[in-house]
């Protein structure tokens, strides 16, 4: 029987990423991980579920408004997402805060991993809600950057996120996890998880390394 995603996103908060990326190159994938400037900004430092993905260009027009597009982007999360975001190598501004955060998690939205700014940092600890990002401004995004599309294949470094590939982030940073790929993943990097606690207590009983990684295998 195939997991639900809420069960298969709950497996995966219980492993971390290391785990995840070591499966990855042993299946051929060693482009899944992101950037090592993404990183948690915030207090609440896992985040697990399908990309909701969405792309954004740098403006330079004071008068411009795109409120109409990001509040129809907003409306159209799915429950259980993680919102992703490519910003166009936007650098001067934040591009989610607390009213993005409150907007997204009221739809389901388990957290948001932005190639980009955040700002309101106090304000999304208090709501215990995950952002990956970039960089901190505190600068609005309006009149700065525009969003354009979403549900869309997006490039954040050398990593292609289409909507629908799972998205796993912790302390150490953001796996992609190519979506037809996700239960098998999850699956082995369990293993791995498993055997590399066996093997922990091996080595804490005084076991040599050698006779643990005999026993155990190759982690």
């Amino acid at each position: 029987m195939i997991p639900s995603m809420e069960e298969i996103a709950e497996r995966y908060s219980r492993l971390y990423t290391g785990a995840i990326a070591d499966i990855l190159d042993k299946r051929g994938c060693r482009n899944q991980v992101l950037p090592f400037y993404i990183t948690p900004y915030t207090k609440a430092q896992k985040v697990a579920g399908p990309a909701f993905t969405g792309h954004g260009y740098p403006c330079s027009d004071a008068e411009h408004d795109d409120t109409k597009t990001r509040l129809e982007m907003l409306d159209r999360i799915t429950p259980g997402t993680v919102s992703v975001w490519s910003t166009g190598s936007s650098f001067d501004c934040a591009h989610w805060g607390e009213m993005m955060s409150t907007a997204a998690r009221q739809r389901g939205c388990n957290g948001a991993v932005i190639d980009g700014g955040v700002r309101d940092v106090s304000f999304v600890d208090a709501m215990n809600y995950p952002v990956f990002a970039r960089f901190k401004c505190s600068a609005s995004s309006v009149g700065r950057w525009d969003i354009r599309e979403y549900q869309i294949p997006i490039r954040i470094g050398h990593v292609t996120v289409n909507p629908g590939d799972f998205v796993f982030g912790d302390t150490d940073g953001v796996v992609i996890v190519p979506q037809d790929m996700t239960v098998d993943v999850l699956t082995a990097a369990e293993d791995i998880y498993q055997r590399e606690g066996n093997m922990r207590e091996e080595l804490r009983r005084g076991v040599s390394v050698k006779a643990a990684y005999e026993k155990y295998g190759s982690i």
